[in-house]
């Protein structure tokens, strides 16, 4: 009778935190307007050169994965730094104690973090997805080479960049409850995303595959990439399930085994 009271409770009060919290809105924020500002500069560029682009640059232009490459990369460490601080701020602070006093089924918390940074972070990758969608293909429109919604793994690839935001929050959420400290967190965040793949590639092209970047690629992409080994689609989103499986379940076993 008293886990759903709790739990709810816990709910209501992470919500208050992360709606509070002035870096939230500062977070967001940087992350929408960067990852607009740099992939709307990528569709002008696209519109620009594309009369002296050859047929084979042509072909091979994805008019949905360039509006996140790059661009997306840049969204994708605000949240997931948004994630970390999510989980780092009280254990800096010492707040930690008082959450855990007020909650004490330690899980109940957890899962309360994850539920309001997941949401948060879901709604704002989808908003920032298609509103980078829809407006770079307005820019491209005169080249011929814009595309819909409506157009087979347009859509899929538009709700797949969101859904990538949101997980890269819940990733950095875990490593910041197993951590405990916002720079080794965030240092083993931007590790896992940038240099997990050059890592990997010196392994093999096969473990390659399992990079966040090649996960991305895939996930978000309309064309094959020429020359690229990358996980198919539905291997992509498997992946990435288990990124956030993984990052979360260690944030569970991290909050029972270690005092606060």
């Amino acid at each position: 009778m008293t886990a759903a009271p709790t739990t709810g409770r816990a709910l209501h009060a992470e919500w208050i935190k992360i709606r509070t919290l002035r870096s939230t809105w500062l977070t967001a924020l940087l992350a929408v307007a960067v990852a607009l500002t740099f992939a709307l500069l990528g569709y002008h560029s696209t519109a620009h050169h594309w009369p002296t682009m050859t047929p084979p640059e042509r072909a091979a232009y994805d008019p949905v994965r360039a509006g996140y490459s790059g661009a997306v990369d840049l969204a994708v460490l605000a949240l997931g730094t948004l994630g970390v601080l999510t989980a780092t701020g009280e254990y800096g602070t010492g707040a930690i104690r008082t959450t855990f006093t007020a909650t004490p089924r330690r899980s109940h918390v957890v899962t309360a973090k994850i539920a309001v940074v997941g949401g948060f972070s879901l709604a704002l990758g989808q908003a920032t997805a298609f509103t980078i969608f829809e407006t770079g293909q307005h820019l491209i429109a005169s080249t011929g080479a814009q595309t819909t919604l409506s157009q087979p793994h347009v859509a899929r690839a538009v709700l797949a960049a969101g859904l990538f935001l949101a997980a890269s929050a819940l990733i950095g959420l875990g490593l910041g409850f197993v951590i405990r400290r916002t720079a080794g967190a965030l240092a083993a965040f931007f590790g896992l995303y940038f240099l997990a793949q050059l890592l990997l590639g010196a392994i093999s092209d096969t473990a390659s595959k399992v990079a966040l970047s090649e996960v991305f690629a895939s996930i978000c992409s309309v064309r094959p990439r020429a020359g690229k080994i990358t996980p198919s689609v539905p291997a992509a989103f498997v992946i990435l399930a288990a990124y956030v499986l993984i990052s979360c379940g260690a944030a569970f076993i991290a909050v029972r085994r270690r005092d606060a």
